[in-house]
């Protein structure tokens, strides 16, 4: 009888874990238990991801692969819709979701088991119900306004009038359907069939210009990762559209700057750079084919060397302009075959765009609402362009092999906590103790003050004396400090794994 497979896989979500593990348990490798993971986790945590957001992964086998699930603003945008400006909400602010597709680029890849297997464990889940946990209790209370203006959102979220609270059951019957057909049918039924034009003629009631021939369009993109160095190891990472040169950056220029505190008393400084990286995100970052600076460019040592000394000369600067948290979630899985993958999917802001299409269950996002209203910015909105995109998932590699699989929700701010992350690493701490330390987050957390410090973490905290602005002190394990995994490979092949405790998830390491 053949050895146990040794494995890992962390997740917000316990059910995510569980169907994780049992797809490892019947045999499936690292892909296989993350996209049942994944699956699950759009009926369980519908205010942060759904079949109708958008997906990205670095899938490591001895090389790292960036696979781009991202969609497109409609390509007959029209000029009215770009001369009404960048929306936040709505069905303007919806791009074509690209999940789905990216799920089947990742079974047809790396798989041993079919999609639909992940499907169907999903559509059972959304067919019996699953208890309302604490993160979309929240969610659900703030979000009143937003579910009782949509009718697919009141029925799901409130089907007795008032949205439902933490421990009630929440069933979602059309997305079960959903769920099983593209099983039966395969996956590119979002795309060329029933669901897609259950969908788009949904939308298109509601005003929205995504068509059919948009969603028939899309593809994945697979492409080589974005490298970058840390120390003997290097960082690896989703290229643009994605945010992912910003961690480069930041853990470049802190190694510049030779901050020996940077998690205590350095953390002044280690702000500054979080923000100066960030300016640069937001002036550069867009579609590939609308990036005026490559991005070998934005990590290039003459370029960390500006940015660098930028931190250290505004360290003691003033508030920056705040932006909303995204809402997103991430997973982490890895196989002792050497496999390993981060997958991050999203529908951006809590519950995306606030439109549920009722006859195919399936949740928005509102991915266009990345888009910058300035319109002389590369990442303006345009026709048939993808948008600036917060997702990032993370692999660290060691002599060619991947030795820390990490991903995190959190918005524009999945960069700063990754880095925190590495630095914990780099200090000693398991993957289980860096996801549970205190986080200090900097302009992104949208909240009314630059540099957000969650109540525990006291080093940061003493970082700030006499500062104006002061630092808003947030509560500890609090949701705008983001919800991350990770797992580490340990030199005798097996592995260490943790999961986020401001989330509702768990980690489990077999074999």
């Amino acid at each position: 009888m053949p050895e146990p497979r040794r494995y890992a896989i962390a997740t917000p979500h316990l059910a995510a874990t569980e169907a994780g593990r049992t797809a490892f348990e019947a045999g499936g490798n690292a892909v296989d238990a993350a996209l049942a993971a994944a699956c699950v986790l759009t009926v369980v945590y519908p205010h942060m991801n759904a079949v109708g957001g958008d997906v990205m992964a670095l899938v490591h086998d001895g090389r790292a692969h960036a696979v781009n699930g991202s969609g497109r603003a409609p390509a007959g945008l029209s000029a009215g819709a770009v001369a009404r400006g960048v929306p936040v909400r709505g069905v303007g602010s919806i791009t074509v979701p690209g999940a789905v597709r990216a799920w089947q680029t990742l079974a047809d890849r790396w798989g041993t088991r079919p999609l639909s297997r992940a499907l169907l464990g999903a559509a059972a889940v959304a067919h019996e119900g699953v208890a309302v946990a604490p993160s979309l209790a929240r969610s659900l209370a703030d979000a009143s306004e937003l579910i009782a203006a949509d009718a697919g959102m009141r029925a799901v979220f409130a089907p007795g009038g008032t949205a439902l609270r933490e421990g009630d059951r929440l069933v979602q019957e059309q997305l079960a359907r959903t769920l099983e057909r593209l099983a039966a049918v395969g996956p590119d039924d979002l795309y060329t069939g029933e669901t897609g034009e259950l969908l788009v003629s949904g939308l298109a009631a509601l005003g929205c210009e995504l068509t059919a021939a948009d969603f028939a369009a899309h593809r994945t993109d697979v492409d080589e990762a974005l490298r970058g160095r840390l120390g003997d190891e290097q960082i690896l990472t989703m290229g643009p559209n994605s945010q992912g040169f910003s961690l480069i950056q930041i853990m470049a220029a802190v190694d510049r700057l030779a901050l020996e505190r940077p998690l205590g008393a350095d953390a002044r400084l280690l702000a500054a750079v979080f923000r100066e990286s960030a300016r640069d995100r937001d002036a550069h970052l867009a579609d590939p084919a609308a990036m005026r600076t490559p991005v070998g460019e934005l990590i290039s040592d003459t370029h960390i060397a500006e940015l660098a000394a930028r931190a250290a000369a505004s360290a003691g600067a003033g508030p920056a302009r705040v932006r909303p948290a995204g809402d997103t979630i991430a997973l982490v899985a890895a196989d002792d075959s050497g496999l390993a993958v981060s997958l991050i999917q999203s529908i951006f802001f809590g519950f995306g765009s606030g439109v549920l299409e009722p006859r195919t269950g399936i949740l928005c996002h509102n991915r266009g609402a990345c888009f910058s209203p300035d319109p002389a910015s590369p990442n303006a909105l345009g026709a048939g362009k993808r948008p600036l995109h917060t997702l990032m998932p993370v692999v660290v590699e060691r002599d060619g092999r991947a030795a820390w699989v990490a991903g995190t929700m959190g918005g524009r701010a999945q960069a700063q906590i990754h880095a925190q992350l590495l630095l914990h690493r780099r200090a000693g701490a398991d993957p289980a103790a860096a996801v549970a330390a205190p986080r200090m987050i900097v302009g992104e957390a949208g909240l009314d003050d630059e540099v957000c410090i969650e109540a525990d973490h006291a080093g940061a905290r003493a970082a700030f004396p006499g500062t104006d602005p002061a630092p808003l002190v947030i509560p500890a394990r609090s949701d705008a400090a983001g919800h991350a995994h990770a797992i580490a490979f340990r030199a005798d092949g097996t592995f260490a794994a943790g999961s986020d405790p401001r989330a509702d998830g768990g980690a489990v390491v077999g074999g």
